[in-house]
């Protein structure tokens, strides 16, 4: 199936994503804002990568309950099709070679540091695109090396949302946190351009999935329907 391709996740475009008027930097490759605007154009469309495929395939037939590593539950945490509206498609992003040392998650955000940055083993970004090929979700699922790395993570996420007030954006209140992990940010605010964002984070062990979108309906969808997958990581692997 031919899909367009949208540039993700490359060096700070998380940051961006989360913030997509960008507080603190425009390094590295458009944000997926950005990337939704020009990737409806022929030349923004292209077929999707072997590689790709292959870590689409892999996280969608990844069993929750049978991972054996905190890397491979990460990868079974990724955002798949089932995770999604009826109609929509996935397209992963995959890290090349795994080398995340150029390739932050939240790094810059606001402003601010992100020292559990230095402890990720591995990401799984994955973009949910409609039934046009527009990009709809961004996300992240993380793998640290301890589960206190990630707990640390969603509190750096924290104090870092709590000093990002700007006159491009207002915040508003988030929506319910029900049906998430019990360590969870949500996050909602309106662009000066009147568009929404949202953003779920949510951490079990040593996991930490992201996701962020303008629909807040289809938004937490998303993101509750990982938690469940989170849910059944073998608290073993995870240090849970």
């Amino acid at each position: 199936m031919t899909t367009r391709r949208v540039r993700l996740l490359a060096p700070f475009a998380l940051a961006t994503a989360l913030l997509v008027t960008s507080c603190s930097s425009t390094d590295g490759d458009a944000s997926p804002a950005a990337s939704s605007a020009t990737s409806s154009s022929p030349a923004a469309t292209s077929p999707e990568p072997a590689p790709a495929e292959a870590e689409e395939s892999a996280a969608a037939a990844l069993d929750p309950t049978a991972v054996t590593s905190p890397d491979e539950a990460a990868l079974a945490s990724a955002m798949r099709v089932a995770d999604l509206p009826e109609g929509w498609d996935v397209q992963s992003n995959p890290v090349e070679d795994g080398d995340l040392s150029d390739n932050p998650s939240f790094e810059g955000l606001c402003e601010t540091s992100f020292p559990s940055e230095a402890r990720r083993t591995a990401k799984f970004p994955v973009v949910a695109v409609d039934e046009t090929g527009s990009p709809q979700l961004t996300s992240e699922s993380i793998s640290y090396d301890g589960a206190d790395a990630a707990a640390q993570a969603l509190a750096e996420l924290r104090t870092a949302f709590a000093g990002c007030e700007s006159a491009d954006r207002t915040f508003v209140t988030p929506p319910s946190s029900e049906g998430l992990t019990a360590d969870s940010v949500v996050v909602q605010y309106q662009l000066s351009t009147g568009t929404p964002q949202v953003i779920v984070a949510q951490a079990r062990g040593t996991v930490v999935s992201v996701v962020i979108g303008d629909d807040p309906d289809a938004t937490l969808s998303a993101a509750r329907s990982i938690a469940a997958r989170m849910a059944q990581l073998p608290a073993a692997v995870i240090g849970a």
